[in-house]
């Protein structure tokens, strides 16, 4: 429960028997590791071949340790078991739910480490129980209806105000063209350089991708399944907008400063780092599927892992007494 790696490897060193043990709830010690949060915890004990019975045990309610990390929101327990192919994905509870049920049982677009846990989930591959075999679910603590529906109106507010100061600053830039004119035939003064076609190009790309954000204003009917599928639509655009946005200001300022080349291409690598690194934070938020390719799924475990790093959604994992 604590996170202590050496203390659990010593007793289980000198008393192996001790792995078999289990609290009133029926747990055993890696129920205990997940539904704690510990992930560093929980990854030593599915490297140890001697602890493999524990990991689908289930508890007195048929819980494995995936359905209690999933319960208990904790987005690298989640991702560490997952990548166990001993793990069973499709284990029910007693309720005949899979951890993916459970995921989207609890799951709310405003809780961040909720979205975590079942993004892990989805990129494993993991899929709710059959209607046939699901039962009642647990009545899980949310928001009443009206108080849900004015935290949306909210959020998407608020995307529709980014997407609105997008629009407004592409619009200017369209008029005020780095560089100026050339003489009183309104032709842009850089109108052969390269860089100026990538400045224009992105500029009216950002402001065309900005303007279908605004689909959000849909959020302002009382439809939450209309709100869902405007939000898919709408995070991804605007996601894509403010990158554009940045290597649209990145070919402005180049091509101000071309002639102060170390300043110039400072500049050029100082905007890609830091659009790359944005992008991979960004990117498993967007990503609809379950990668099937090995080599996609690393890379994308490796952003899903930086995202938690970053938004500090394994903090548990850090609280060890």
């Amino acid at each position: 429960m604590k996170g202590h790696v050496k203390v659990v490897e010593f007793f289980l060193k000198q008393y192996p028997d001790m792995s078999e043990l289990i609290n009133r709830e029926g747990r055993n010690i890696l129920h205990v590791a997940a539904l704690s949060g510990k992930a560093k915890m929980v990854a030593y004990m599915l490297k140890r071949n001697d602890l493999e019975m524990l990991i689908n045990g289930k508890d007195k309610k048929g819980n494995t340790p995936l359905h209690l990390a999933s319960m208990a929101k904790h987005p690298m327990v989640v991702s560490n078991l997952t990548w166990d192919k001993r793990v069973n994905l499709s284990s029910l509870n007693i309720l005949n739910m899979t951890a993916y049920d459970i995921a989207l049982e609890f799951r709310d677009i405003f809780a961040f480490r909720e979205q975590l846990t079942w993004l892990a989930l989805r990129y494993a591959g993991a899929r709710r129980a059959p209607p046939s075999v699901l039962r009642k679910k647990p009545q899980c603590l949310k928001l009443k209806m009206s108080d849900v529906l004015n935290e949306y109106k909210d959020l998407a507010n608020t995307l529709v105000v980014v997407a609105t100061l997008v629009i407004t600053v592409t619009f200017a830039a369209a008029f005020t063209m780095p560089g100026g004119y050339n003489g009183s035939g309104g032709v842009a003064t850089f109108l052969e350089r390269h860089m100026f076609h990538l400045f224009a190009i992105c500029n009216s790309t950002a402001m065309c991708s900005a303007i279908t954000v605004v689909a959000l204003i849909w959020a302002q009917q009382r439809d939450l399944g209309l709100f869902d599928s405007a939000f898919k639509f709408a995070v991804p655009m605007l996601g894509l907008t403010l990158t554009i946005v940045s290597m649209a200001f990145m070919a402005s300022n180049y091509l101000v400063l071309r002639n102060l080349h170390w300043l110039a291409y400072l500049v050029l690598i100082i905007g890609s780092f830091f659009i790359l690194a944005l992008s991979i934070l960004y990117f498993p938020l967007c990503l609809l599927s379950s990668p099937q390719n090995l080599i996609a799924r690393y890379t994308i475990y490796f952003a899903f892992y930086l995202v938690v790093k970053a938004s500090w959604s394994d903090a548990d994992d850090w609280k060890e007494e």
